[in-house]
């Protein structure tokens, strides 16, 4: 690109989201992206938002301390988990050796994210699915004996 402030534009985009210009098949990639991507994206958000519906109305039915908050765009789903009455700890404990699900503690994002949990839902939905199950499985442990478990 011989213009330096375009190429410049283009080179801080691109660091930004980690792509390398570098990378031949990166370009046909991106071209194929935008000429040819709009039924896909279009796929791809339909089965995200039906995701995302499917983990509220699972919530909602079999774990109603846990509430979600609807994303504005994106398929990292905040869990407002305070309802539990766990400190961040003990939440990451939780969803991680007691639940077996791997998600990012609120907390890392700062203050404001005290009793939340991050979900990734772009994934396959029974992956997603699964991961509900085992966080409502691990639930009935904690309210068989939710005082000790509550103070791990």
């Amino acid at each position: 690109m011989p213009d330096a402030k375009h190429r410049a534009a283009i080179t801080q985009i691109f660091d930004r989201m980690h792509i390398s210009a570098a990378n031949p098949f990166s370009i046909v990639a991106f071209e194929a992206a935008y000429r040819e991507g709009e039924t896909w994206l279009d796929e791809l958000l339909a089965y995200l938002r039906d995701t995302r519906d499917y983990v509220e109305n699972y919530l909602a039915a079999h774990l109603p301390e846990i509430r979600l908050i609807k994303p504005e765009g994106t398929y990292l789903l905040w869990l407002d988990c305070r309802a539990l009455g766990m400190s961040d700890a003990q939440l990451k404990h939780f969803f991680v050796h007691e639940a077996g699900v791997g998600m990012s503690p609120g907390i890392l994002f700062g203050e404001g994210g005290s009793g939340f949990m991050r979900m990734n839902i772009g994934a396959p939905r029974h992956v997603i699915v699964t991961a509900l199950e085992n966080i409502r499985k691990a639930e009935h442990v904690i309210c068989i004996g939710e005082i000790a478990i509550y103070l791990k």
